[in-house]
């Protein structure tokens, strides 16, 4: 029952205030949806609760915002990780919830003070030569303070609010209460796959108040772009970094909203967006490892066309198996191909039911609106969106990270396009996508993949014995009979004894593939003539025991 989760939360207090301001906000259908009504009715009535007539008029996507804002920073943050899952929300949704900014007034520093101190080992001024008790930004989760180092460094010092990660917590666990209440109500919200969503969000807000783990994701940006003068990545300074405190180099750029100012520093906008998109898709699809909310805000322009990202509280990760997905649904576009993308978009969709027919047919009214477009016109932004479009309109749901990065992707676009209007992202995807399926198939990739095989083959036979010895334990224990027809005794064995024939040629197959393609690959960097011809050998040899296999198969099928 979810008045008996809320008790064992200590929540009830709280959920009564969450319920009265949705009510308030004019969200009554999701209190009755969730059944929260039934629950609160118990303690308090909520029929009594009257939305603000001032809030009536306004879109529904846009009280939902509100009411966001007005609930703290867990619903803020919901609301942002909801704004990336165009795959559930239709765009006016998305819009909406895209105006969410984690704003809040700043707190008098006296009552940071103290948590400083502990955090710093000591006073203030045996840390810093200066600090300015005037914070320059603040959210809801923290806010940022100047300093300057006794060595002269200017610093951003930025300090968590005081009991702002036990309110997440306990607002997070009343939300996983709540979306378990709903889907349990509601068959129709799974859809929405609430459960899914605060599993996420507690993800996202677990990196989010711990400053630790952005300062360690931090220095893995710094790391990628180390060799690269055009972007600039904060120092971090390790030993001040705890969970609730982060140093680091203070950026004194002109921020990428500001036009006007960027114009009267004479920089080049068209370089700048350009930088911008290749270290954005450098992280996605080269490191697999990515900043995940790159919005005008968190970006900075300096001398030089030089670019500077802050904040990675929110990153991603993608791993290779995903970034070959990723490029063979580009491919797919590029093609105009909408199997491909179908078969792709449903691996994504986690065995969810579709039908196939009806999903391929709305891919290909989508890729025919491309179909005489120049690959320089499409618009990265509105293809994702419409490609979520037809996920949503099928019931089918992208995987967090993927939706993620499409909201990444989307919001450099956008960056991209208020610097330049006619800043087009294809442009710079189409040369990642063309040398990563060249890297694809090259012997390097190939011996990979080859080993990978034999490893899990390997791994098969291994575990074969285990299995066997496991089955006949149960048979034995569970008293099961097993009837036996003797006079296809002699022709099971025959089989088997094939079967292991054709296993063993094909490891040794794979074993030739592996030696050969790394001989080949080492006779192309160091020119050996008797690694060529032995890895040329091998390859030989794997053919044809490959065609013996084959013909082997095909004769067991017609025998059979």
């Amino acid at each position: 029952m979810l008045l008996a989760s809320l008790e064992r939360l200590r929540a009830l207090p709280r959920a009564l205030e969450i319920t009265r301001t949705l009510v308030s906000y004019g969200l009554h259908d999701f209190v009755h949806s969730a059944g929260m009504h039934r629950a609160i009715d118990e303690v308090q009535g909520v029929m009594g609760w009257e939305a603000d007539p001032a809030l009536a008029s306004l879109p529904l996507a846009e009280r939902t915002r509100l009411a966001l804002e007005a609930l703290g920073p867990a619903f803020v943050k919901l609301g942002q990780v909801l704004a990336s899952r165009m795959d559930i929300l239709g765009p006016e949704w998305i819009a909406s919830l895209d105006q969410l900014h984690d704003h809040a007034a700043a707190v008098d520093f006296a009552s940071l003070e103290a948590q400083l101190v502990q955090d710093l080992g000591g006073p203030i001024a045996s840390r810093f030569a200066t600090f300015d008790t005037q914070p320059r930004a603040a959210g809801s989760i923290a806010q940022v303070h100047h300093a300057t180092l006794s060595g002269g460094e200017q610093v951003a010092v930025k300090i968590r609010r005081p009991g702002v990660a036990a309110r997440v917590e306990s607002d997070v666990q009343l939300l996983e209460a709540i979306a378990t209440w709903w889907e349990e109500e509601d068959p129709e919200s799974r859809r929405y796959q609430p459960v899914a969503l605060v599993r996420q969000l507690r993800r996202s807000l677990a990196r989010e108040v711990d400053f630790a783990a952005e300062a360690r994701a931090q220095e893995r940006f710094a790391e990628s772009f180390r060799e690269s003068a055009d972007i600039v990545v904060p120092r971090v300074y390790a030993e001040f970094t705890r969970a609730s405190l982060l140093v680091m180099d203070w950026v004194d750029g002109i921020p990428a909203t500001q036009l006007q100012a960027i114009d009267a520093a004479g920089l080049d906008r068209q370089l700048l967006a350009a930088r911008g998109a290749d270290a954005v898709l450098k992280m996605v699809l080269e490191d697999g490892f990515f900043h995940a909310d790159p919005h005008p805000g968190n970006v900075f322009f300096l001398p030089g066309e030089r670019v500077a990202l802050i904040d990675f509280g929110m990153v991603g990760w993608l791993s290779t198996k995903r970034r070959d997905e990723l490029v063979d649904l580009l491919a797919a576009v590029a093609s105009r191909d909408p199997e491909a993308m179908r078969d792709v978009l449903v691996a994504w969709a986690d065995g969810r039911k579709v039908n196939a027919e009806r999903f391929v047919e709305d891919l290909g009214r989508l890729l025919h609106l491309y179909e005489h477009a120049a690959l320089r016109e499409i618009s990265v932004g509105t293809l994702l969106g419409e490609v979520a479009g037809v996920m949503r309109e099928n019931r089918l749901a992208l995987p967090p990270d993927l939706a993620l990065l499409f909201k990444a992707l989307i919001t450099l676009e956008g960056l991209g396009t208020r610097l330049v209007p006619r800043f087009r992202l294809i442009e710079h995807v189409t040369p990642y996508v063309n040398r990563l399926v060249a890297e694809r198939w090259s012997p390097r990739r190939a011996a990979a993949r080859a080993s990978a095989i034999t490893r899990e083959m390997g791994r098969a036979m291994r575990a074969a014995p285990r299995l066997v010895e496991e089955l006949s334990r149960r048979f034995a224990e569970d008293g099961v009979a097993v009837s036996v027809d003797v006079k296809q005794v002699d022709a099971l064995s025959s089989r088997v004894e094939r079967s292991l024939d054709r296993l063993v040629i094909g490891l040794v197959t794979a074993a030739l593939i592996v030696g050969s393609s790394l001989l080949l690959a080492a006779s192309i960097h160091d020119r050996s003539i008797a690694a060529s011809f032995f890895g040329g050998a091998g390859v030989a040899i794997a053919l044809v025991n490959s065609l013996w296999l084959i013909v082997s198969i095909r004769q067991s099928h017609r025998r059979s």
